[in-house]
């Protein structure tokens, strides 16, 4: 699968990539066709990996940017950035829809509002985690930012109703990558 076709909602097999197409499903993690999704340590299916990673960033939540800082050198921000400047065309459309999918703390959420200028497209925050949407909310005020608690496996969302579905760092941590990316290809609008 493309990342430069995924994104507008397509799925194409560039030959330098697995060329996932709709209706085709993820080769399995394993033998016995287990689907394929985060599997931390304890976990034994999809119930317990998820609740099992909204634990853990529980956990963290209070000191999640810091530790992101510290361990990538601040680099996450300029990537932020960057990724926001690849998505201006569709950020500056008149009445965008966006989702930020597993905001997290809500920075690239941030980003892609900085991006948007003064255009006003609609971006939400989505995450599983209530911690890192409480600070993703304190962050939000007064920047027409809307969290909202989600499961990225389903979606709260109409089908077709978004012009671009964002993930940095958490679609590693969907128990199911397969039902992850059909819930984004679902709400996805066709250009």
């Amino acid at each position: 699968m493309c990342r430069s076709a995924w994104w507008r909602g397509r799925w194409t097999n560039c030959g330098r990539c697995r060329g996932l197409n709709v209706g085709e499903p993820l080769k399995p993690a394993v033998a016995g066709g287990a689907p394929q999704g985060a599997a931390p340590l304890g976990a034994n299916d999809e119930k317990s990996a998820a609740a099992t990673v909204r634990e853990m960033f529980t956990a963290i939540a209070p000191r999640y940017d810091l530790l992101n800082d510290l361990l990538s050198f601040r680099i996450e921000h300029r990537w932020w950035r960057r990724t926001a400047r690849a998505f201006t065309p569709i950020l500056r459309r008149p009445q965008a829809k966006v989702l930020d999918l597993c905001c997290g703390t809500g920075e690239l959420t941030l980003a892609l509002r900085r991006q948007a200028g003064s255009q006003q497209p609609s971006i939400v925050g989505a995450d599983f985690s209530h911690a890192m949407l409480e600070r993703a909310h304190r962050k939000f005020s007064g920047r027409n930012l809307a969290p909202i608690e989600a499961d990225a496996l389903q979606l709260p969302f109409p089908d077709a109703s978004l012009d671009l579905v964002v993930s940095a760092f958490g679609f590693r941590n969907l128990a199911n990558y397969e039902t992850g990316l059909r819930e984004m290809l679902r709400v996805l609008r066709a250009e």
